[in-house]
Order: structure tokens, then sequence, then C-alpha cells
């Protein structure tokens, strides 16, 4: 596990204010993300839940999230992204990042499977999530359109939710609501 950074200070108060203070700082380090990412993808490939699952759910990343598609490099996985759907998010299996896509989302640039087979997620071993801030404890600030939360609602027990974050992205402290759910475990560099 990565040395312990100092927690972010932000404004307490409303999910939408803390989303705001989030996105400024992310954009302050943008510099960072692309060694940072690099860094995460290599502590990501160390642990053991890595090495046992087949099946993994990636995302696409937005400018201000790490770059996880270096991991697809492992052919022994099958990687699955997901594509908004009115309620919720559909799981399709891709080959080849050429085949993602901008669809929908925050000044379209959210890039979704345009193709492959759709896989049930209860067929996913490890699901990496995105979020504008999490918790060490696995409490998790998503973008406020709730389809991560609905996910992780549905998974089976048999697999693991990380979320993964760069360090600025830690919080001592955030507000759930009822339908908030958070992820197994913080990955972060």
């Amino acid at each position: 596990m990565p040395s312990k950074p100092p927690l972010m200070e932000v404004p307490s108060g409303p999910k939408p204010a803390l989303r705001q203070s989030l996105k400024a700082v992310l954009r302050t380090a943008r510099s960072e993300h692309g060694a940072r990412s690099q860094e995460l993808c290599s502590r990501l490939r160390k642990m053991d839940f890595w090495h046992t699952a087949r099946t993994v759910g990636l995302f696409a990343p937005l400018p201000d999230e790490p770059d996880i598609l270096p991991l697809m490099v492992d052919d022994k996985k099958r990687f699955v992204f997901p594509r908004i759907l009115e309620n919720g998010l559909a799981w399709h299996l891709v080959d080849d990042i050429s085949s993602l896509r901008a669809e929908s989302g925050e000044s379209r640039l959210l890039r979704e499977p345009s193709t492959g087979p759709v896989v049930n997620l209860r067929d996913v071993d490890l699901l990496l999530v995105p979020g504008l801030g999490f918790t060490r404890d696995g409490r998790r600030l998503g973008r406020g359109g709730g389809y991560y939360d609905r996910a992780l609602a549905s998974l089976e027990a048999q697999t693991l939710s990380v979320g993964v974050c760069f360090a600025c992205q830690l919080l001592q402290e955030i507000p759930l609501e009822p339908h908030d759910r958070p992820v197994d475990y913080v990955m972060f560099a």
C-alpha cells in the first residue's frame, strides 16, 4: 500500500460544492496525471486481486481521471467497459481500445463501447471504479448521475470493487445519502 498522503482539506457542505472543489484541484494537478496513472497501473498489477481476476471492469478515463487503459495489455483477462443506458450501465466486452467512441457525457468526452457483446456484471471478478473523491474506507463521491452507485448495489459478493484515484482525491469525509454505495478498496497514486 502506498504511503499515506495528507487527506485533502475541502469545504464541507453539499455534494455539488464538493464536486466543484475537487474538479478545480484536479485541473491544477493535470500535469502529474500521466506519471501518477502509470504508478497506479503498476500498483494494481502487483495486487493479488489483479492476478486472480479473469474478467475486469474498466472505464475509459475522462481527462481528470487516472488512465487505466494500459492495464489491457494482459491477454489472460477479458475486459468490459460501461455504456450508459437510460437508468444504468451495460457492460460490453472490449478487445480493442479503438472501439471506444465519444457518445455522451460530460462535454462529449465520455468514451463508450460502440460494439461488443454485453457481459452480465455478475460475471465480473474485479470492477475498477472512477470517482471525484474517495475516503480510505471506500466512501465515494461520483459525478452525480448515480450510475456507479446502481452498479455497485447490484454486484455479487464475489466481485471486488476498487476505487481508483489520484492522491489529491482522498478526503476525510464525504456526505452520504441512502443511495450511495462504497467500494471495497481504494487504490491511489
